[in-house]
């Protein structure tokens, strides 16, 4: 099945006193069931994170050495797979992502989600989710999504 999730919430930089920026995530995988517990995703998501532009404006005044350009596009694409466990409506989800689009570095390439989701009906489900670099959470996304 293909499914089709947006996201968002809000979150900030670690540097103290950057204030708090909304974000939001277009998400489009497609998942095969293994079994009636299980099921494998892959896809892709857009990222639209407003805090990287105050972040880079930063960077680009606190430290000029580092050339960081404030104007560089703060848009992230993501290619990612991942597994989900079925328990009712309830589904506990794992996924490994690598951004094939980010032409600022923030915490590397690849990162982390785990997450939970809960289906209303077989069409219809919500999701919050953790989305992590290693051991560093960038945030915690709140979505709804629809299953085609």
């Amino acid at each position: 099945k293909v499914n089709i999730l947006l996201s968002g919430g809000i979150n900030e930089s670690h540097v103290v006193g950057s204030g708090q920026y909304p974000f939001y995530i277009a998400t489009v995988y497609a998942d095969k069931k293994w079994n009636h517990v299980s099921a494998l995703h892959l896809g892709m998501e857009v990222f639209f994170s407003n805090f990287l532009k105050a972040y880079m404006r930063y960077k680009s005044i606190a430290f000029p050495e580092e050339g960081v350009d404030p104007s560089t596009d703060h848009k992230r694409i993501g290619l990612f797979f991942g597994h989900e466990l079925f328990i009712s409506r309830l589904s506990f989800v794992n996924q490994l992502g690598y951004y094939v689009y980010s032409p600022f570095d923030f915490e590397g390439k690849s990162y982390i989600r785990t997450g939970f989701k809960y289906y209303f009906n077989q069409k219809w489900f919500a999701a919050v989710n953790l989305k992590s670099h290693a051991a560093k959470a960038e945030a915690v996304e709140f979505g709804l999504g629809i299953r085609l």
